[in-house]
Parts: C-alpha cells; structure tokens; sequence
C-alpha cells in the first residue's frame, strides 16, 4: 500500500509541475519575445489545424518573406488571426502585407501595414493549443488549485491505525 501512495504522490506532482511550468513559460515568454497562441480556426489546414498551438516571436518586417505564417491584429475587429503572407509591397513609402489563409479560397479583404504585425510563426505544437486555452480559463485555475492541494493531502506514510497493545491493556 505504502508504494501505491508513493507513486500516486509522484504522479501528481509530476502532472503538478507540468502544468506550473506550463502556466510559468506563458506568463514569462512575453518578457522574453515569445508569444504562444492557440490556432481557433481551419483558415491554415492542413498547415496548421484546430487546437495546435504556435510559438511567435517577434520579427521585423524587413525580415519577413513571401511564405511565411506570421500572427497579426484583423484591422476589421482587432482579433489575433493566423495567415500566410501572399505578397509585399509599397504603400506611402511603407511596406504592406497580403495575407490569405491556406484553406480560404480568396486572400484577405484588407492588406496590413508593419504595425499590425505580432509576430512570426516559428513552430507549431500540435493539438497543445486545447491545453493552454483551457489553462488560461477558470476550469484551468481551479484544476491546478486543487491538484495542488490534493497533493498536499497525500500523506507520505500510510496512518498506522492499529493501537499498540500494552501489558496494561491485556491485565485488565
């Protein structure tokens, strides 16, 4: 039985220091440049599906190429989308950015200027995105909480639960 608790508790904390880590690496990785973004639509299959997660860094957009998938604000309503840039060019003296999604049948109804740019995309991990979002709601925080306190409440030893008989006990 005492082995069973041992690998119970270390199980826990393994899944415990899991997620920490995992809560740790989002909170730190905008200090740092990076950001992890969950992918909430089919616009990039096959390239990039439901519920994969990318890592973004930042990149100027002198260094940005046809091709490549960068993560940007939507100048329609300001959400984050994930699109593959189709072409560059000159607007005003500043570059501008064509964006099409790989499974959309027509590009982007706006072009977007260098400061809409988040990022671009450097990796993909596939179906972890389901993971961060849910991480990063109420369900998540509480899930770790009480992960957390539970693996407090695994004792390291088993109660010994049988009472020590004494010789004053068995006289009477």
């Amino acid at each position: 039985m005492r082995r069973k608790r041992i690998i119970t508790k270390r199980i826990t904390y393994t899944i415990l220091g899991v997620l920490i880590g995992l809560v740790v690496l989002l909170a730190v990785s905008p200090i740092v440049g990076v950001r992890f973004d969950a992918i909430l639509s089919g616009s990039m299959s096959p390239s990039l599906d439901v519920g994969d997660l990318v890592v973004t860094t930042s990149a100027s957009p002198e260094d940005l190429s046809v091709g490549d998938i960068i993560v940007f604000h939507s100048p329609i309503n300001g959400n984050l989308i994930c699109h593959r840039i189709i072409s560059i060019g000159q607007e005003d003296g500043s570059l501008v950015f064509q964006t099409k999604g790989d499974c959309n049948e027509d590009p982007d109804p706006f072009t977007l200027s260098s400061d809409s740019i988040v990022g671009k995309v450097q990796a993909c991990i596939p179906s972890m995105g389901y993971v961060v979002q849910w991480l990063r709601g109420p369900f998540g925080i509480l899930a770790l909480i009480s992960l957390g306190a539970a693996a407090l409440l695994i004792p390291d030893k088993p109660e010994d639960n049988k009472k020590e008989i004494t010789k004053e006990d068995t006289n009477g």
